[in-house]
């Protein structure tokens, strides 16, 4: 586990202990995010790879059964004498369900990850073991506004903020008004965030 994490975990093969570090004083108004040991899962590299060809499996298949839906629309596949088309919607059905199924082992298995190193992808943090298998895990505190009892979870910030924050801190309850600003370290500033949609490109 990288050091900015805050957090060892041992070997996947051995005990599979997780450890949480003890943290300096923090300033009143800031968060120290914590990995919540309910998110962790592990992944096997083989199974990252199947899902990755599952999802690359069902472009082929998602693009056939529109190209027979068009045809159909044009008469085509009347001219043909080729029946139904309800066997192509059930395909592009079939195609996006995987899409949306493998998408996450997908980018998990076309993203880099450096030894001792965590991306984050989709909302959790993603690591290597010695073995190229995948540890994931979602980080997590206690909200610090007045009266609060919510919880602050990570995400990647509003379309507005991109340019200035990597990630942001949200809580469940009190949601855009107790948002954060997170460092590399782990710790979370109290900042109130642009919300709007992204501004349209004017001809």
């Amino acid at each position: 586990m990288s050091d900015g994490n805050h957090i060892n975990i041992g070997s996947m093969g051995d005990a599979n202990h997780i450890n949480i570090a003890q943290h300096h004083s923090l300033q009143p108004t800031a968060i120290q995010f914590d990995i919540d040991t309910s998110s962790v899962e592990r992944l096997s590299r083989k199974n990252v790879n199947k899902g990755a060809v599952g999802f690359f499996l069902s472009l082929p298949l998602l693009a056939l059964s529109f190209m027979s839906i068009v045809a159909d629309a044009f008469g085509i596949l009347s001219y043909f004498n080729i029946g139904s088309r309800v066997p192509a919607y059930v395909i592009m059905v079939i195609a996006m369900l995987g899409l949306l199924f493998f998408n996450q082992k997908r980018k998990i298995a076309t993203t880099t990850i450096p030894p001792n190193q965590a991306k984050f992808i989709d909302g959790r943090w993603v690591e290597r073991d010695e073995n190229g298998d995948y540890l994931l895990y979602r980080k997590a505190a206690p909200c610090n506004y007045k009266d609060c009892r919510g919880t602050v979870h990570i995400q990647t910030p509003p379309p507005r903020e991109l340019h200035n924050h990597d990630l942001i801190g949200v809580c469940d309850i009190g949601g855009k008004q107790h948002t954060y600003r997170v460092d590399f370290n782990g710790i979370g500033e109290r900042q109130h965030f642009d919300w709007r949609p992204a501004e349209q490109n004017k001809p």
